[in-house]
């Protein structure tokens, strides 16, 4: 999430609670939508809010895997006994989640 958006609508809810007014009095005023001041009210009070994480790249040593490449949309990694299979369009969030436990075994 956005650190400047955050500020931004951090200070526009101080600015509501200061003011007096009713949410929908507040929110026609300044011309903003009541579905974005609920959001940005949950979403800051329960601090939902992701902190941007750089991507953090995994080096890694494999053997060479006695299996050719298939030809077509998909490669082969090999790691000891395993190989695991990536075709085009993968979950790249599995694949990571599958790394860390290869890197277990």
């Amino acid at each position: 999430m956005d650190s400047k958006l955050c500020s931004i609508w951090e200070q526009r809810l101080a600015e509501y609670e200061s003011s007096g007014k009713s949410i929908v009095a507040w929110c026609k005023e300044r011309a903003v939508r009541e579905n974005q001041f609920y959001y940005w009210r949950k979403k800051l009070r329960t601090g939902q809010t992701e902190k941007v994480q750089p991507v953090k790249w995994l080096s890694l040593e494999l053997p060479l895997c006695k299996q050719a490449i298939p030809a077509g949309d998909s490669i082969n990694i090999c790691v000891r006994q395993a190989i695991v299979e990536i075709r085009k369009g993968f979950d790249h969030h599995l694949l990571r989640e599958i790394v860390q436990v290869l890197q277990t075994i």
